[in-house]
């Protein structure tokens, strides 16, 4: 895949699609993956809003589709590589510190952090044992390290897996730099460029985020018009014409959004 940028810019054309938090759900992804083939036009654009990995589905299904769907879709008339865009989400991110988790300080701690917030399926889906990495973490660094290589040995065993899960963006902004796309968030308090883990760790609800930016009064805020994230919190009240469009709710879902951020259609499984 192309370099990544660490905010993506999206260039200017058609509809802006934007499929939010899959989880691993291979199925919702099959589903929303032929509605979007179906309706795909000349300079649409795709920004896939982070956590692909979860516990919904077959993780290594879910990515295997989600190569399949950018080819086909590269395939049409006038796409260009930079109409894909893949965010990190927190499972992505858990994803490679679990990788790198014999540099942690207090490595069975963050493993098992890790493994309630949705890894362990993932690690499982990838047919590699849990215990084996909590027995190397009482072991030490070394014994750890060969628990991680086995992890990433088993990854690269998947066509193409690496290649997308190193190639992900921080966050992406839309042609005008009026639209932020991120997984789960933002915050208005930093600049874009200051955002550290908040595009994928934010809490806040539609209503929370929303009256944030509403006060912010640096880093860019007052320009920017719209917020699209793929997930909120849980018991999350979704607010419809606010400055924050959660795109998944109760499942994944894929929106079309037009060059002012205003939903053209909206796409369940």
């Amino acid at each position: 895949m192309s370099t990544v940028a660490s905010i993506a810019r999206l260039r200017d054309g058609g509809s802006t699609w934007a499929l939010g938090a899959l989880r691993g759900d291979d199925a919702a992804l099959e589903r929303l993956g032929g509605a979007l083939l179906q309706r795909w036009r000349s300079g649409d654009r795709l920004v896939v809003l982070g956590n692909m990995l979860g516990a919904a589905g077959h993780t290594p299904r879910t990515i295997d589709l989600m190569l399949l769907l950018r080819r086909r879709l590269l395939a049409r008339r006038g796409a260009e590589v930079e109409d894909f865009v893949f965010l990190r989400g927190g499972q992505e991110e858990m994803w490679h510190k679990v990788l790198q988790l014999q540099f942690a300080l207090a490595p069975l701690d963050v493993l098992d952090w890790m493994l309630a917030r949705g890894l362990a399926d993932i690690i499982e889906a990838y047919g590699y044992s849990i215990a084996e990495g909590r027995i190397a973490c009482r072991n030490g660094p070394l014994a750890i390290a060969r628990w991680t290589t086995g992890l990433r040995e088993r990854q690269a065993l998947q066509p193409g897996h690496n290649d997308l899960l190193n190639a992900l963006s921080r966050a992406a902004l839309s042609v005008d730099g009026r639209l932020v796309f991120a997984a789960t968030g933002v915050d208005p308090g930093r600049p874009l460029g200051e955002q550290a883990d908040a595009f994928w760790w934010n809490a806040q609800s539609d209503g929370a985020l929303d009256e944030a930016l509403g006060k912010a009064s640096d880093g860019g805020w007052p320009s920017i018009t719209r917020v699209v994230r793929g997930a909120g919190p849980s018991r999350n009240v979704v607010l419809e014409e606010a400055r924050v469009l959660t795109v998944s709710r109760d499942t994944p879902a894929l929106v079309a959004l037009d060059a002012d951020g205003a939903v053209l259609e909206r796409i369940e499984p």
